[in-house]
């Protein structure tokens, strides 16, 4: 009783106005009858006791229903937490060619269309944002505020940038220290920018290859390109007066994002781009993680246990199915089942709570995170239904758990080719080495 709380004391108000209609109508009951008191006893009639049940009824009920509302509380129950330590930098490209207008009105207003869109979506985790042009720099540190972010989108502007040009490899390099200072070892670099010429293309390869930051790009404008108009309605013109025209350079940021683990998409008029980037940028490897070291504490609400004594009495009023009511009350509370004592918790807490009882069938039925549904299914010996669960997972540990599954199912080739291009992207994993080696072996004996 040390511990007992109620979680929702304010319901406890709600007695002074019953207690005030108790009183008010057990003044009534004593003062509003038809019969004079002494003709009333003499011809047997009993209102008083008939009016006084009503009224006790009535207390009875409100106090119970107030006392189940304020939530009385007597334990806590601790529930496992997810834990998402995702890290992202947005990096824009603030060059003057971003004032073309081959994508309407030009290039600069949809990618902050896009960019705010974006952030929206990245509701967990860690966010930092660079821009750039002939230099880079931090329009704002990592931060899991995105709504700061996107009030500080619509003031970004080329005219704001001190030097004139675009250097992409300096933006990264910017983003890579931000994310380090921050205490992280991996992360995600999302570019919006319109062009990445070779000299950028090999500067960026060389800053992540071999790392675990990982660049996708959303490429801006048409490979057609289209006139410059400045802020001032003037088109752009070189020192020989000749009209600049800004051509997108696609080939360049499709090969470099994808050769480093991340995802390229050209500009879209519907928001399929963004979609997929915050799909991407949103993984089980870096974020989602069930950690089991933390744990979060509930209190339980025990009003739930007060609401048969609301239901009992109203069932007394259906004098023949009285005990037939009774023993659909008292079923669910005699034979409850497991849904009624996880009320606190979500699908995917319970399904873990079912996978660490090794109960991994179950647990693979409730989980709806994808990964984990697969972890389940393979622990169960469902390889095949383990398969389709993982099959479009991109992150590193999903192609790893999907190879484990193609090779209990023996589909070797299947197998091989995945355990290879996870150590592609982590060399240094023995898991998959060891793996690899196994399947080999075993695919040649087959053979």
């Amino acid at each position: 009783m040390s511990d007992f709380r109620f979680l929702y004391p304010e319901w406890l108000l709600v007695l002074l106005p019953l207690c005030g209609l108790v009183f008010w109508l057990s003044k009534r009951s004593r003062n509003q009858t038809l019969i004079a008191p002494h003709l009333a006893k003499a011809m047997g009639i009993q209102h008083k006791s008939a009016r006084n049940a009503v009224t006790s009824a009535i207390a009875f009920c409100g106090l119970i229903a107030t006392i189940a509302l304020s939530g009385p509380s007597f334990t806590s129950a601790e529930r496992p937490s997810f834990s998402n330590d995702s890290a992202r930098v947005l990096i824009m490209d603030m060059s003057m060619s971003m004032y073309a207008t081959d994508i309407k009105p030009n290039r600069l207003t949809q990618t902050k269309y896009k960019a705010s869109d974006l952030l929206k979506k990245w509701s967990e985790g860690t966010t930092g944002l660079v821009a750039y042009a002939g230099d880079a720099y931090t329009v704002s540190p990592m931060t899991s505020d995105t709504r700061t972010i996107q009030n500080l989108i619509p003031n970004l502007s080329p005219e704001l940038m001190p030097y004139p040009g675009a250097d992409a490899v300096k933006a990264v390099r910017l983003a890579i220290d931000m994310m380090k200072n921050a205490g992280l070892s991996r992360g995600d670099i999302i570019l919006f920018s319109d062009d990445l010429d070779d000299a950028e293309t090999q500067g960026i390869q060389g800053l992540l290859e071999g790392t675990h930051w990982r660049l996708s790009i959303l490429g801006v404008g048409t490979r057609s390109g289209a006139p410059i108009r400045l802020s001032d309605g003037t088109l752009l013109k070189t020192d020989a007066g000749q009209t600049v025209v800004a051509k997108s350079n696609f080939s360049n940021m499709n090969s470099v994002s994808k050769s480093l683990g991340g995802f390229f998409t050209p500009i879209q008029l519907n928001n399929s781009d963004i979609d997929a980037i915050a799909n991407r940028t949103s993984s089980i490897e870096s974020t989602g993680k069930l950690n089991q070291a933390q744990q979060i504490s509930d209190r339980v609400n025990s009003g739930i246990w007060l609401v048969p004594l609301l239901i009992i009495p109203a069932l007394l009023m259906f004098r023949r199915g009285f005990l037939f009511s009774m023993i659909i009350l008292a079923y669910p509370l005699l034979s409850p089942k497991p849904a009624m004592a996880s009320a606190w918790l979500n699908s995917n807490q319970q399904a873990k709570q079912l996978y660490d009882a090794e109960q991994y069938q179950e647990a693979a039925d409730l989980f709806e995170n994808k990964e984990w549904q697969g972890i389940a299914q393979y622990q169960a010996g469902n390889f095949p239904a383990a398969i389709n669960a993982l099959k479009d997972s991109q992150t590193l540990n999903g192609k790893y758990n999907l190879a484990n599954a193609y090779a209990q199912n023996r589909e070797f080739n299947q197998a091989i080719s995945l355990y290879e291009d996870v150590l592609k992207q982590d060399p240094g994993n023995e898991d998959a080495k060891k793996n690899l080696e196994i399947v080999r072996q075993q695919q040649q004996q087959q053979q």
